[in-house]
């Protein structure tokens, strides 16, 4: 009886330091969440000088129309947009530079504003049909070409390529004077 008892209490003992049939690994899972707001910025972009807009200094019917093309651009600057985005430009004289001159007293056939065009140059990939920007003739007055035109993130260099093109001019004679415009540039992540 004596080795039974010690034999059960053997039995108790390894039990008891015994763990139960579990299982020996468990294993879930998380995830990790985090979000980016949808932005876009753009550097500060420097003004167009076009210079002295030349005109017909020859006596005759085409006396003191623009007689040459005036360009120039912009510095280049960073354009940045981590999402679809658009760019619109707008002008404050709807596509023509203004001067304060007055035309009291001129003759008819004279004007106050020189009709130009602006496009961004290498907003979008391809070339300046695909770029935004607007035309203003005299022709046809002001046409705006891929204005709020949507395109994928981007972040590059990008500039605005201003003309004044005698074509576009053929309505008056440009009275002597400074001209002048302001270009609203937007960029908007949609």
């Amino acid at each position: 009886m004596k080795k039974l008892l010690m034999a059960a209490t053997a039995a108790a003992v390894l039990m008891a330091g015994t763990p139960a049939f579990a299982a020996n690994t468990d294993s879930d899972t998380f995830d990790i969440n985090a979000s980016v707001a949808k932005t876009c910025t753009m550097e500060n972009i420097g003004d167009i000088q076009l210079g002295t807009v030349n005109v017909n200094t020859n006596a005759g019917s085409t006396a003191l129309f623009i007689n040459d093309v005036a360009s120039s651009s912009t510095n280049s600057f960073y354009v940045s947009c981590n999402d679809t985005n658009s760019m619109t430009i707008s002008s404050a004289n709807a596509g023509r530079l203004t001067t304060s001159t007055p035309l009291t007293g001129a003759d008819a056939g004279f004007k106050n504003t020189i009709n130009y065009s602006l496009a961004a140059d290498n907003y979008r990939n391809g070339g300046v049909l695909q770029q935004p920007g607007f035309r203003r003739s005299a022709l046809f007055g002001l046409v705006q070409l891929n204005n709020g035109a949507s395109r994928g993130a981007l972040h590059r260099q990008v500039k605005f390529d201003a003309l004044v093109d005698p074509l576009n001019n053929l309505d008056a004679r440009p009275v002597a004077g400074t001209y002048t415009d302001t270009v609203t540039v937007t960029v908007t992540a949609s």
